[in-house]
């Protein structure tokens, strides 16, 4: 019978894409995170990926005042987005995402920083503490959690009746490697079609484009006509 692991957010079950750092000794309320440490970013799209195989996984983080909207999908299913803030009291060791009675293959959940989904509440962070699978996680052969450490040989999961410690997948299960920079599908950003306009994500094109542009144009044009008119109208009085 498979039973509940957790993991730690220094797991090499977690790869983390994008710019994520580990949690600073000057917060007052790390001790509050499971083994007092969490990883965090306030880069929109950064995401953290966890594959495994099994049938029930929760992954969790803070709720904190400078914390922002998040989403968690599974498999390429449909993003479930949350708001990360709570002000009076913080929250700690929050499910933010969870996926329960699973078909036991192999899973992949991405969980991803969505400051701008709604920039009406809260801030921009989002942390991850830890996560926990009816199963067995995978470790990702891309090399980018290095530098941290790695779960004790003592915690022990169980797969297909089996409770051994496993660091490679299960006979059958191929091996996932995330990419060195985010995919397209890590970057998707949905837009529910209820969001009004100043909730919709940010995304390049909307970034990158000026406010002003429009009007500016529009001014430039103006001027060009009303000046093309006084020269005709001056030369139809010389005539």
């Amino acid at each position: 019978m498979a039973t509940t692991q957790s993991y730690d957010d220094s797991s090499p079950y977690i790869s983390y894409v994008g710019d994520w750092n580990l949690q600073q000794d000057s917060d007052p309320f790390l001790g509050r995170y499971k083994n007092s440490t969490f990883h965090s970013t306030t880069n929109d799209g950064d995401t953290a990926v966890i594959v495994f195989v099994g049938t029930d996984i929760q992954v969790y983080g803070a709720k904190r005042p400078n914390h922002g909207f998040l989403s968690g999908l599974i498999d390429g299913g449909e993003k479930q987005y949350v708001n990360g803030t709570a002000r009076d009291p913080e929250l700690y060791q929050q499910v933010l995402f969870e996926a329960h009675g699973l078909e036991n293959k192999t899973h992949t959940v991405i969980m991803t920083n969505e400051p701008f989904y709604d920039t009406g509440v809260g801030g921009i962070w989002l942390d991850i503490d830890f996560f926990s699978v009816n199963g067995t996680p995978i470790a990702s052969e891309s090399g980018s959690n290095s530098g941290q450490t790695t779960e004790s040989s003592g915690n022990s999961v169980a797969y297909t009746g089996t409770a051994t410690f496993q660091t490679i997948p299960p006979s059958g299960v191929e091996p996932y490697s995330v990419a060195g920079s985010p995919t397209a599908v890590q970057l998707a950003v949905s837009v529910a079609p209820s969001l009004l306009d100043n909730q919709r994500p940010i995304t390049d094109k909307i970034a990158n484009s000026s406010p002003t542009s429009l009007p500016t144009n529009l001014h430039l044009a103006l001027l060009l006509g009303l000046l093309f008119a006084h020269a005709i109208l001056i030369r139809i009085i010389r005539d």
